[in-house]
């Protein structure tokens, strides 16, 4: 039997765990099956905010059924049971027969684990609390740089005062409050930034879709816009986090950093991308260069324009999203044309998905790859996955796993495990509570609710 959780430790109203709540998804869960079908498996989550998953009918992987008219979805059942699950997500497996017996199983939100959505419902496991991934832990390096020669704080002040004539400037005791946040002063020309206007939108003439146009200044305390570069709010999940890579500057003006607490944000362009001056650049940039976050992206920042007052006035052209970079990030696999051969020293990021024959990691052996996505039938030998000393992030079916554990050669390294694909769910729910025993973690807790119609 998995743990309990008593109701009132979930913050979640106990309605929740009550049959009669689920008796009306149960019943178009059971409604919407396939003629030839004797059992439905949907899994998901919840919360207030919304609601998703996936359905299955006897082991089969694929959605499948008859097309639900608008309103008839069982999901859309789940809209009314969100606003009982106290303001957090709430992950959701249930299983019904065509007699119309049912289990729900339900696992509150803890730090112990991310969600996913569908098959990969149990995501992460998160074995070191608090710990980001490692392009997420670099901190910046101070070089011995100095302030673009075009930075000139009359230049910005003017042009300001030109385009929002009616503007009211910062509270310098805010400005100040904001340089001793950051630990060290303002580049001259933001100062004037802001001195000449706290907030408000500036539009460069003539418009130019192809050149930088202006940007909306962000208020000195827009606290969300400038918690968005907090290295949580950019990788949202170990999965994405640990994935990532970061090419470095080819011109050495920007630092290899997925985020910076050097970055501060001075604008946006209306559509959640930020722009923000380094202040603590690469060997060949400059204090108080621009960059541009994209929010589409998940590390990282490029380089714009040496100085806020040449961003303003040159207006640079907009820059192209970069391109993949084939030395940090390696895909093994029947259709990517790449083999093992392709990994590098530089090479951080791995997958290994199944070909022809499975894959030999031993030749890895010793390598500082920090993050792994494979499948058992992918690897000739799992246990060469403890040869790689710098391993933080392993991503693995449950078989993968259950493997790993039964034979003890679970990577002592790792911060966060991941897991792929669909499994039986008390496979899952076993091998996520096996891993965090493994690191002295709780396990996560499993509420079951029968329901019969």
């Amino acid at each position: 039997m998995w743990p309990r959780c008593p109701y009132h430790r979930l913050m979640i109203d106990t309605a929740l765990f009550q049959a009669d709540a689920w008796r009306p998804f149960v019943a178009a869960l059971r409604d919407g099956m396939p003629p030839e079908a004797e059992q439905a498996e949907f899994r998901g989550t919840m919360s207030p905010g919304g609601f998703g998953g996936s359905i299955t009918y006897d082991g089969d992987h694929r959605r499948a059924g008859r097309a639900a008219e608008p309103g008839e979805r069982p999901t859309d059942r789940l809209r009314s049971l969100g606003a009982l699950t106290g303001g957090q997500t709430v992950a959701v497996r249930v299983v019904t027969t065509r007699a119309g017996t049912a289990v729900v199983s339900i696992v509150a939100a803890t730090p112990q684990v991310s969600f996913g959505m569908g098959s990969d419902l149990l995501e992460d496991v998160h074995l070191v609390a608090g710990a980001h991934p490692e392009p997420y832990r670099r901190e910046p390096v101070r070089h011995d740089v100095a302030a673009s020669a075009g930075a000139d704080a009359g230049t910005v002040t003017a042009l300001v005062r030109q385009l929002l004539p009616d503007a009211r400037p910062a509270d310098p005791v805010e400005l100040a409050a904001a340089e001793a946040d950051l630990g060290t002063a303002l580049p001259d020309d933001v100062r004037a930034l802001f001195l000449a206007a706290a907030e408000g939108t500036l539009i460069l003439q003539p418009a130019d879709g192809e050149r930088f146009y202006g940007l909306r200044i962000v208020p000195l305390a827009d606290a969300d816009a400038r918690a968005y570069l907090e290295p949580r709010a950019r990788y949202l999940s170990w999965r994405y986090g640990a994935t990532e890579v970061v090419a470095p500057d080819p011109y050495g003006r920007v630092q290899q950093l997925a985020a910076s607490p050097a970055w501060f944000v001075v604008g946006d362009d209306g559509g959640g991308n930020l722009y923000v001056v380094d202040l603590a650049p690469g060997p060949q940039g400059t204090i108080g260069q621009v960059l541009f976050v994209d929010h589409e992206l998940s590390a990282g920042a490029r380089w714009l324009a040496p100085s806020l007052t040449e961003l303003l006035t040159d207006r640079p052209a907009t820059l192209a999203k970069p391109g993949p970079d084939d030395a940090l990030l390696v895909r093994v696999g029947a259709r990517t044309g790449r083999t093992l051969a392709d990994v590098q020293p530089a090479t951080e990021v791995l997958y290994v998905r199944v070909a022809a024959a499975p894959c030999d990691l031993s030749g890895l052996s010793g390598h500082r790859l920090r993050t792994l996505v494979t499948e058992a039938a992918a690897v000739a030998d799992l246990s060469a996955v403890t040869a790689l000393p710098a391993l933080e992030y392993l991503e693995l079916d449950v078989a993968g796993w259950q493997q790993l554990l039964r034979d003890g050669q679970v990577p002592t390294t790792l911060l966060a495990a991941g897991l792929r694909g669909r499994a039986g769910w008390t496979d899952t729910v076993g091998v996520v509570n096996a891993l965090l025993a493994a690191w002295r973690q709780e396990p996560i807790a499993v509420i079951d609710v029968a329901v019969q119609l």
